[in-house]
């Protein structure tokens, strides 16, 4: 599940390369609806579904939430990626970063989507040489990146439906916890380092995706929170990436 979002950033960095030849934390415990500190929480009894009804149960309670904080690191094929985003509804501002010093800064606010890609991540693209002709022309300033496009991959990171979507069957693990937090591990078949692992009290939220209750893996956090930040670019900080390389 975790490599569907990281996957999306890598790929789009392939296609990115190609599109540019010719010029990707709180308490995770957090919940809603818990009981009063001195009694036991109550089970909200999603442990007790099959593993397709669990992993609708967390993406209902995720959706309803309308915002959270999701951050962390996998690594993919060799390649290890972070990322700390924000999500409000349909919009979210955040960093991914995808090797030494190849950072972009996404944003997605009003149905448009930006990034803010570092000399680092040109060269990932393009290499050393073309990044510098690249942070010349953005000037460290916005990107405005169309809604469909090879490069938009990279938003896929902070999209419901991506980051809980299975690659193959979905199976029940063990209870146990993250944390504090009592948890229902689900297993995918496609991708036997991704475990997503759901609050089995309170709202049953996904708490974690990895390999692990610990260690590499993404953590979900400040569900119905507030993010005043996600806030669009002025007009003149934002440059049309149809206009790089002209």
């Amino acid at each position: 599940m975790t490599k569907i979002a990281f996957r999306a950033g890598l790929a789009a960095l392939a296609a990115a390369g190609m599109l540019l030849s010719g010029c990707g934390g709180s308490d995770s415990t957090e919940s809603k609806g818990g009981t009063a500190a001195s009694q036991a929480p109550a089970d909200n009894g999603v442990a007790a579904l099959t593993a397709d009804e669990i992993l609708a149960k967390a993406k209902e309670a995720l959706t309803k939430a309308g915002s959270f904080h999701i951050a962390g690191s996998a690594t993919t094929d060799g390649e290890t990626m972070s990322l700390d985003f924000k999500v409000s509804g349909s919009d979210f501002t955040g960093k991914m970063s995808m090797a030494k010093d190849a950072d972009v800064e996404i944003l997605s606010v009003g149905g448009k989507q930006y990034m803010k890609p570092s000399e680092g991540f040109w060269a990932l693209l393009a290499g050393p040489e073309q990044a510098k002709t690249m942070a010349a022309a953005t000037g460290g300033k916005w990107v405005l990146v169309p809604a469909k496009d090879q490069v938009s991959g990279l938003f896929a990171a902070a999209d419901v439906n991506e980051l809980l979507k299975p690659t193959g069957t979905l199976s029940k693990g063990e209870a146990t916890k993250v944390g504090e937090q009592p948890v229902i591990t689900l297993k995918d078949s496609g991708d036997a380092e991704s475990l997503l692992f759901v609050a089995t009290v309170g709202e049953p939220y996904p708490v974690r995706i990895g390999p692990s209750a610990t260690g590499e893996g993404v953590t979900f956090s400040e569900f119905g929170a507030k993010f005043d930040g996600i806030v669009a670019p002025a007009a003149d900080q934002v440059i049309d990436q149809a206009s790089l390389g002209k």
